[in-house]
């Protein structure tokens, strides 16, 4: 397929992509605030006999979990032989895989998800989407599409879903591949920052226009004139142009906290290599070094003249370290 029929796919991927219904787990539900809880016996009274309680007095019920809620995924499909899921970052949608989707494709059963709040899924409204829910989001979506196991190639702060899913569920894990892996940094401009901020969050997410996706990009990309343009900002903004989306990315910043995912790396045991741009400004190679020392199973390479968007930038060095990392198996 051409780059330019790729490029239209992905433009008109809500129209092309495929839906998966999942249900979110129950969450419990408060007891009512109104009813009067039992009062515990003082001290003194410890050793003293109870007394009935009146009849009609209130009870206090064990919570209720509430009916999970029914989200539907959107995601694109295509190719055979070995499952390999795609996830993106906050923020993103499956579009960030426009070129390597189709290339993977010929190798792979490929599969590029929107989590939940993202792209063209559903936005819930009983989500915090801290990485435990997005790695239970995806853990369900594979069941929802018959996938027992998959390789994966995860983008940033996606990659953190994907080590918390690895982390709790191993058997579905084939082999994976982490793009500039990490949480939130100090190099991240100031508009990410306040996205994440508890004061200013609300307002930085009215301001966050077509403009500000812009610049956000242009710290992504290393060769802006190659990779940049009207078209690849207009479709990022798309997807985050709503009120519920921005509500989403906002959610999924502030209540990102990658503390307990970092603490269990050396439990990892699956084959696991990181790639990362070597002009990227989000992440340095101290941030790399964190995961990559932590995880006994990991390789780690640079791809020269690429930014945090590596796979954006150069697919073909993405390509080839895929091929090599993860062997096409032929039917027989």
């Amino acid at each position: 397929m051409s780059l330019s029929l790729e490029l239209k796919k992905f433009i008109n991927s809500d129209c092309v992509g495929k839906y998966a219904d999942i249900v979110l787990p129950a969450v419990p539900q408060p007891v009512n605030s109104k009813e009067k809880r039992k009062a515990k016996p003082k001290a003194e009274d410890v050793s003293a006999e109870p007394q009935a309680e009146p009849k009609d007095a209130p009870q206090e019920e064990p919570q209720q979990p509430q009916g999970g809620e029914r989200v539907r995924i959107h995601y694109m499909e295509e190719g055979n032989g070995e499952p390999m899921i795609l996830v993106h970052s906050i923020g993103q949608s499956l579009y960030t895989w426009r070129n390597l989707f189709n290339r993977l494709s010929l190798h792979y059963r490929v599969i590029a998800i929107d989590l939940p709040g993202h792209g063209y899924s559903g936005r819930p409204e009983n989500f915090d989407y801290t990485i435990e829910e997005q790695a239970v989001a995806i853990d369900l979506f594979m069941d929802a599409i018959g996938i027992e196991s998959a390789h994966f190639m995860a983008f940033s702060m996606g990659s953190n879903y994907v080590l918390r899913l690895a982390m709790t569920h191993p058997y579905r894990m084939g082999r994976i591949i982490l793009l500039a892996p990490g949480g939130m940094s100090h190099e991240m401009p100031l508009m990410i920052k306040l996205l994440d901020s508890s004061l200013f969050g609300a307002v930085a997410a009215m301001l966050y226009g077509v403009r500000t996706v812009e610049n956000v990009l242009t710290e992504c990309y290393f060769d802006l004139a190659q990779t940049l343009n009207e078209d690849v900002v207009t479709e990022y903004y798309k997807t985050i142009s709503d009120q519920q989306s921005r509500r989403a990315v906002r959610a999924s910043l502030h209540n990102f906290d990658d503390a307990d995912v970092m603490s269990k790396l050396r439990m990892l045991e699956m084959p696991i290599l990181m790639i990362q741009g070597s002009e990227d400004k989000w992440r340095t190679s101290e941030h790399i070094e964190l995961y990559h020392a932590a995880i006994s199973s990991a390789g780690y390479t640079q791809v020269r003249n690429a930014g945090h968007l590596v796979h954006e930038e150069k697919p073909d060095k993405i390509i080839a370290a895929t091929l090599e990392f993860i062997p096409v198996l032929c039917p027989e």
